[in-house]
């Protein structure tokens, strides 16, 4: 499947924190590089689950359409919905890490929210808030796609040997590692699938 890279789009325009009010407005003229994680992910989803494609650049206008952009990044359980509406898939959202092993192993794919765990300095995918595309799962590892890899990334003494970065682009991480990784007070998974057919 295609891997996007949010990095790479230090040239895209992606204004986000619209209506948050006391932010300047050069603090909201951000671009897919430091804000676009969630969209990077909603088109690598796209593209594991369905046949079509969704372009960064689209994204970006979906996004600003259905009034995503109006906080910090994107807000998924906005976005969400109206990715999977269009491209003929089902959204539905957990904190459970049960149902979300269960939902990857029935062939379906998740957007994660990470943050900085409770009594922690820095997370292990962030520094701040992030998003991540869990693709699939045997129980005990989570494969990532991290849209903000780099190199460095994982090589920090903060984050060193717990992130197998071996087969990169795709990342395994222990799944109560990840969900211990998820931010408190916002949804941890973002859940999307092929519609059954009737």
């Amino acid at each position: 499947m295609r891997y996007i890279n949010q990095l790479e789009y230090a040239h895209l325009p992606y204004p986000t924190k619209i209506k948050m009010e006391n932010i300047p407005e050069e603090k909201k003229k951000t671009t897919v590089r430091s804000s676009g994680c969630g969209l990077c992910c909603a088109c690598m989803t796209v593209d594991l689950l369905t046949d079509k494609s969704l372009e960064i650049e689209e994204c970006v206008r979906i996004a600003e359409d259905c009034l995503a952009n109006h906080g910090v990044g994107t807000d998924m359980s906005i976005l969400g919905p109206v990715i999977a509406d269009k491209f003929g898939l089902s959204y539905s959202k957990t904190n459970n890490l049960d149902v979300a092993i269960e939902h990857l192993r029935a062939g379906g794919a998740i957007i994660s929210h990470v943050g900085i765990p409770k009594d922690a300095s820095i997370g292990l995918f962030t520094k701040s808030g992030h998003y991540i595309s869990l693709i699939s799962t045997d129980g005990k590892e989570f494969c990532i796609l991290d849209p903000s890899w780099s190199a460095e990334k994982y090589k920090i003494p903060e984050r060193l040997d717990r992130v197998n970065e071996d087969n990169y682009p795709y990342l395994y991480c222990d799944v109560n590692t990840v969900h211990s990784e998820t931010k408190p007070g916002r949804t941890k998974y973002h859940l999307f699938a092929r519609k059954k057919e009737q």
